[in-house]
């Protein structure tokens, strides 16, 4: 079973999720830093009683996001103090686990208008920064993370130069530093999620947009133990295409997901030798922007994502999305919502003993967001 983890930070300038209580998703209570706005980005269980989330709060006294970590203990959530590595803008957008001591966390944080990547580790009492290396004189940012083993980890993201162009950033730790590792740009790429199963397989999702000012477009790259190459992937039509997340089963099985322009959601799937697109639900003739972010494969006839849509004639509320891969079809699973609010999912994942988890952020209409986090059990 694998976790993935996407970022938010960007989907939320590329997009603009009804229903309450159905099913046996229930909203568990989390805490918020400070009064400001909130949001959880991604999250990691190393057992039942010990899962991380990772993302953002805004600090109205410095005016910048500070980074926000929070923990399940089998109770409660709380949040642990996690460090900040400039005076500005600091953003966490990925976890990953090793162990109860051997945790990872991946975002970036600015200086002035540059953003360098950001790399912290929980050693089982504190969060520290570790070095992590940057593309000199772009923007650096980091998305997502993958554990393959304690000395084999990836993390992936882009880079952005002073045009504005964007190229793909891939990151490895070899259990001493990290390091960059060469990647192939397409045109304006960004990866936004990436999962392994061995040391010479490991999947990358993302967009890329031909000539900087077209359609996005499906992107997908793997790794072989010695590159990484581009692999051609499809698009749900002409509009703008996104993969948000990306999940493996085994080899010859994995899904990506995202949007299909702003009506639909879309899923590809990878049988060893192409990928395809697979239809999901057209569950509300009236919700809009929807868009499918993270995914955790549990096996191969149980595959679970999370995002958000909008129902405009609903006073264009945003509401938690969920759907299930069964084996054979993708089907619409209803999630809770706070009332009278905007509710996000991010990220979701799922302890050893199947319990899911899904985290983002909610927030009454004028009031700041907060963060939001659902629990569903085996």
């Amino acid at each position: 079973m694998r976790i993935h983890h996407v970022s938010v930070l960007a989907i939320l300038s590329l997009l603009a999720g009804h229903s309450a209580g159905a099913a046996d998703w229930e909203i568990v209570a989390s805490p918020s830093a400070g009064r400001q706005a909130n949001s959880l980005s991604s999250l990691a269980p190393v057992a039942d009683n010990d899962v991380w989330a990772v993302g953002w709060a805004f600090n109205a006294q410095l005016n910048a996001y500070r980074t926000v970590t929070e923990h399940w203990n089998g109770t409660r959530w709380s949040l642990v103090r996690s460090p900040n590595a400039t005076n500005g803008y600091n953003f966490l957008n990925g976890v990953g686990v090793v162990a109860a001591n051997d945790v990872w966390a991946v975002g970036q944080a600015a200086n002035g208008s540059t953003y360098s990547t950001m790399i912290q580790h929980w050693n089982g009492t504190a969060w520290s920064i570790v070095f992590s290396p940057n593309i000199p004189g772009f923007s650096n940012i980091l998305q997502a993370i993958t554990v393959v083993s304690a000395n084999d980890i990836w993390a992936v993201g882009y880079s952005q130069d002073t045009n504005f162009n964007t190229f793909t950033l891939t990151l490895h730790w070899n259990g001493t530093a990290w390091s960059i590792v060469s990647s192939p740009t397409v045109d304006h790429d960004i990866l936004f999620g990436v999962d392994a199963i061995a040391t010479n397989d490991v999947w990358a999702a993302g967009r890329s947009r031909p000539g900087g000012y077209g359609e996005d477009r499906t992107l997908t790259m793997h790794w072989n133990g010695a590159n990484w190459t581009v692999v051609p992937s499809p698009n749900g039509g002409v509009n703008d295409n996104d993969l948000f997340g990306v999940a493996m089963v085994a080899s010859n099985d994995v899904w990506a997901v995202g949007n299909n322009g702003s009506l639909a959601t879309l899923a590809i799937h990878w049988d060893g030798t192409s990928w395809s697109v697979v239809p999901t639900p057209a569950f509300n003739p009236n919700a809009t922007n929807q868009v499918l972010i993270g995914i955790v494969a549990l096996s191969s006839d149980d595959i679970w994502t999370a995002g958000q849509y909008i129902v405009p004639l609903q006073g264009s509320a945003q509401f938690t999305l969920t759907e299930n891969w069964n084996g054979s079809n993708w089907n619409f699973v209803p999630s809770p919502n706070a009332q009278n609010s905007n509710n996000r999912l991010h990220g979701i994942a799922a302890t050893p003993n199947g319990t899911l988890w899904a985290v983002g952020t909610t927030g009454v209409f004028t009031r700041p967001e907060r963060t939001l986090i659902l629990r569903k059990n085996p």
